[in-house]
């Protein structure tokens, strides 16, 4: 085992079963949503987006005003983060779909150089 302190946790307490979004848009964009907001209330907010937009893809995101993504329940400043990334990602700038082939550093450089996404 690579990581002893996380190991013997898993010891103690089990595997941790969670659900795993494998599209990376989406998923990423739930990530932006869940950010300092209770569990409940990021559902609340990716539900409301789901029922706007009907399906989240850089296309649809970024067609849609930061005005239109914030009135599904986020902040402007969150909204504006999400448009950024739709933008980036329709642009060719991020290429989601490129990083399993890409470095660690690289999609990190990739992520950070994005408005509202840190190390």
């Amino acid at each position: 085992m690579k990581d002893t302190l996380l190991g013997s946790a898993i010891d103690r307490i089990g595997m941790v079963e969670r659900k795993v979004n494998p599209e990376i848009f989406p998923a990423f964009i739930n990530s932006i949503i869940s950010q300092q907001i209770s569990t409940k209330a990021a559902s609340t907010v990716w539900k409301r987006m789901l029922n706007h937009f009907g399906e989240i893809t850089p296309e649809i995101i970024n067609s849609a005003s930061i005005e239109e993504i914030q009135k599904c329940g986020l902040s402007m400043r969150k909204a504006g983060y999400i448009k950024g990334i739709s933008e980036a990602e329709v642009s060719g700038e991020l290429e989601l779909s490129k990083f399993p082939e890409l470095s660690d550093e690289e999609i990190v450089r990739r992520l950070t150089s994005l408005n509202g996404i840190g190390i």
